[in-house]
């Protein structure tokens, strides 16, 4: 195949420099709703980053889509594109209806057929150009394998959260025949990004499609009532080889060339603009080198105008579009619309199918305490539901026909729920092992809850969510005193505004009972730059099993989370200074005589820094504080690290004490009740056979303390 490239060498390189700066500007937009953008010239510039040899490729056009004429071509029947629809999701909103979709592809299909009903609104200097494109889009009716299907798939994801390519990967039908399109809740590349495209020339088509955000999917359910639905049709009209009007100008207030096929998006009949239209402006004319001299095109598709103002394609845009649906190369889009594609995708024919059976909570809530009820939902899809059977281990009822049932637990445990689907097309079953999680009134783990992260146990009693690269884990050599900490992983292309929780194991404060327990807990975290909000942090705490969450402390960036005054990019604590002691009291929010107590950190992202947390610690008192009164009693554990045994020391002491030996779990492994002797002084050999971390306790009536213990082998 010839390639004509559509514009010189120097249009090249303005057209590098013009990408670079769309990124740019849609990074620094984020969080204005009116600077909502595509993301595909980004994705365009990162293929070309990533393969600097596509760049000629890219912005090239097949020679006979370039002179594609469709008037020499007569009467043609309408061209019609398979679609299928990816939902990957995590059982929330962006876990969209068919309903949602279907609403969608209403929108996809008036708008390329110029039968929305916001034409009038085009304004009358281009009221002649404006076109029935003749292109419609079909839900497939069989997959790749000749499946059934209702041209919708759904895959349960943590990816759905900025994963962009690799969601992608999860799922992917034949790109030759379908025009796949992903949804997810949000895109990685920005906030402010609604969605991108694959372009026809392409060199990687890995991910051939379109990637979308839920709440832009269609004009009901989620979807924004004031982008209408236009999202996807701006993104598909990318799809089939369009570029955005303003896609070559805008550098030093550059509005190209007289040559049309040498400027803006290298179509003739929409004028010459200088940069995108938000919002409505039908008074823009912000390139006067055109002749005639027209206005800026806001009604068109292509550009950034508000959803309930873009309402036509044009002409020109309906030829290339045409162009490359007939064209039969590697380029080309003809595979789409071809009579056999047609028959392999079902297009044209009704299909039902077997319901594929899914469900939830209502509220999306796995663990309850004993004695309490959840609210089952049954969200099977593919197919019509007309008879299903729930089965609920250790549940009461223990079955039900309902669609959505209310279940009861009485015992605590973790238990399987069944449901069993049919239809005339067919029956199908899910079981999803130890869904449901009941946890007893009185927690397994007793207060004092000690946590330093150094067991790998921690990292199953403690409930951390990850998001692809981002999120919390527990990494070593970055805690207090250079041990291991948990850590959210952040960075500056961490997505603004998501969220990360990492929630602790229950415990039981009834040793503490009325006696103004204090939760407290270390900190490390430096602002990446100045001028920021920076990240924040929430703590939550729970007493009925995580139903509901009372706000315990709110740590916001440089004001009271930043434990250094310096602002450097992708820092980590190096020395005990960098960590900040934090205590909450308790009683202060009802949970003195908690004996199921949670506790909840929820870092949001600013695209900033990582935020550190260490030194857990639920007591009397807080956990390793050097205050005066623990100096006075000189109380030291000889020796620490130890092979295993070791000695207490505890000096002006002169009433009976108790020393506990604690493990991370919480559990009492030795209690020893010593006298002191005439001096004051305690003095008391102990022995532990296991290696591992522990906690010795010394407490009396007039002290309670807690030091960390070491045992090698």
């Amino acid at each position: 195949m010839i390639l004509i490239i559509a514009y010189s060498p120097f249009y090249l390189r303005s057209m590098r420099k013009i990408l670079l700066l769309l990124c740019f500007i849609s990074t620094i937009s984020v969080g204005f709703s009116q600077h909502m953008q595509c993301g595909t010239d980004q994705f365009v510039q990162e293929q070309i980053s990533n393969n600097v040899e596509q760049e000629d490729l890219i912005y090239s056009v097949p020679e006979d889509v370039l002179n594609y004429n469709d008037s020499k071509h007569g009467k043609k029947a309408v061209v019609t594109i398979p679609v299928v629809f990816h939902v990957i999701h995590e059982y929330g909103p962006e876990n969209i209806s068919k309903a949602q979709i279907l609403d969608q592809m209403r929108i996809l299909n008036e708008d390329f057929r110029r039968r929305n009903a916001d034409t009038s609104i085009t304004r009358a200097i281009f009221k002649s150009i404006a076109v029935d494109c003749e292109i419609e889009f079909k839900l497939a009716t069989k997959d790749p394998n000749g499946g059934c299907t209702d041209g919708i798939t759904r895959t349960v994801s943590t990816l759905t959260n900025g994963g962009d390519e690799a969601a992608k990967k999860l799922i992917i039908w034949d790109q030759s025949r379908y025009l796949n399109i992903w949804v997810v809740k949000t895109i990685g590349r920005a906030a402010n990004i609604l969605g991108y495209a694959v372009l026809p020339t392409s060199g990687d088509k890995s991910g051939d499609g379109i990637i979308l955000r839920a709440s832009y999917v269609g004009s009901i359910g989620t979807g924004d009532p004031n982008y209408a639905g236009r999202t996807l049709t701006h993104e598909v009209g990318h799809y089939l080889g369009l570029w955005h009007p303003f896609q070559n100008s805008g550098e030093d207030d550059d509005c190209g060339t007289s040559n049309c096929q040498r400027s803006g998006d290298w179509i003739c009949d929409t004028p010459p603009v200088l940069k995108e239209s938000f919002g409505c402006n039908t008074s823009s004319n912000t390139c006067t080198n055109d002749s005639p001299d027209l206005p800026d095109q806001i009604e068109n598709f292509m550009d950034y105008a508000d959803g309930k103002c873009a309402n036509m394609f044009t002409k020109d845009q309906r030829t290339r579009m045409l162009g490359y649906l007939s064209n039969t190369g590697n380029f080309g889009r003809a595979s789409h619309v071809s009579s056999a594609t047609a028959t392999s995708t079902g297009i044209n024919i009704t299909n039902p199918c077997a319901p594929k059976p899914d469900f939830h909570v209502v509220g999306r809530q796995g663990v309850i305490c004993e004695g309490k009820s959840v609210q089952f939902e049954d969200l099977s899809w593919n197919g019509v539901v007309v008879d299903r059977v729930w089965t609920f281990e250790g549940g009461s009822p223990s079955s039900s026909t309902f669609s959505s049932p209310t279940v009861t637990y009485n015992t605590p445990g973790k238990y399987k729920v069944t449901l069993k689907t049919t239809n005339a097309q067919g029956s199908a079953e899910i079981t999803k092992t130890e869904f449901i999680e009941v946890q007893g009134d009185v927690a397994e783990l007793a207060s004092p809850f000690l946590e330093t992260f150094e067991s790998p146990f921690s990292e199953f009693t403690w409930k951390k969510e990850v998001i692809g690269n981002y999120g919390w884990q527990r990494l070593n050599n970055v805690g207090y005193d250079k041990t291991y900490a948990s850590v959210c992983n952040i960075d500056e292309n961490t997505s603004s505004g998501s969220q990360y929780t990492l929630t602790s194991p229950n415990f039981d404060l009834s040793l503490h009972k009325d006696l103004s327990p204090l939760l407290s807990f270390r900190t490390a975290y430096s602002m990446r730059k100045s001028g920021s909000a920076g990240e924040r942090v929430v703590v939550y705490g729970s007493d009925d099993c995580g139903d509901t969450w009372k706000v315990l402390k709110s740590l916001i960036g440089i004001t009271s989370l930043s434990s250094t005054n310096q602002f450097i990019p992708d820092w980590t604590p190096s020395s005990n200074s960098d960590w900040k002691l934090q205590v909450i009291e308790l009683a202060q929010y009802g949970f003195e005589n908690s004996t199921n107590l949670l506790i909840r950190f929820e870092v949001t992202s600013n695209a900033g820094n990582s935020v550190f947390i260490d030194d857990v610690n639920v007591d009397r008192n807080v956990l390793s504080t050097d205050d005066v009164s623990m100096i006075d009693h000189r109380f030291n554990l000889i020796s620490n690290p130890s092979t295993g045994s070791f000695k207490v020391e505890l000096n002006s002491v002169f009433d009976p004490i108790h020393i506990d030996v604690i493990d991370v779990l919480g559990q009492k492994l030795q209690t020893l009740k010593i006298e002191t002797q005439a001096n004051g002084q305690v003095q008391q050999e102990i022995s532990i056979d296991r290696s591992g971390i522990y906690f010795i306790r010394v407490s009396s009536k007039n002290l309670d303390y807690t030091k960390k213990i070491i045992i090698t082998d």
